[in-house]
């Protein structure tokens, strides 16, 4: 098992099987749906964080991009009301789901638990993502075409 610098961290990692670091504190997974996690340590506290990359939304513009922001806000402020986790948006336009919780609480397999809840999250984001920006086609629009002779401001 590779290294890593703090040896609470380590047994954490060693609990999951093939994890490679991504660095001395941290080491990322993916799972067969394409879903991408990335697990840190705290660089300051004994905290382990979880990074959901739920879905690239960098095609959304607009309106929808709007709806989407919005939408993302009013998840954040339920999701502190309850447990807590936080949905962003990174600067390549990656939606986030992100947690962390002290490492002494991450003992056995409560660890495994966390994460599978944290992977059901991002998913339910990840097609929350796909609706508003109707990418299962189950619902589908077309845009009219301009009428050339528009009005422009008073006339």
């Amino acid at each position: 098992m590779p290294q890593f610098e703090d040896p609470d961290f380590q047994r954490l990692a060693a609990s999951l099987r093939d994890v490679t670091p991504t660095s001395s504190r941290s080491f990322d997974l993916v799972f067969d749906d394409n879903l991408c996690v990335t697990v840190s340590g705290h660089l300051k506290r004994p905290d382990v964080c979880v990074d959901v990359w739920c879905h690239d939304v960098s095609a959304y513009v607009g309106a929808p991009r709007r709806a989407l922001v919005d939408t993302l806000l009013l998840l954040n402020r339920s999701a502190q009301a309850g447990q807590p986790f936080r949905v962003g948006l990174d600067s390549r336009d990656f939606i986030v789901v992100h947690a962390s919780q002290a490492m002494d609480r991450l003992e056995g397999g409560t660890f495994g638990a966390w994460l599978i809840w944290m992977l059901d999250q991002g998913r339910r984001v990840r097609e929350l993502v796909r609706t508003i920006g109707f990418e299962n086609s189950r619902l589908a629009y077309e845009l009219a075409p301009a009428l050339a002779a528009a009005p422009q401001g008073d006339q």
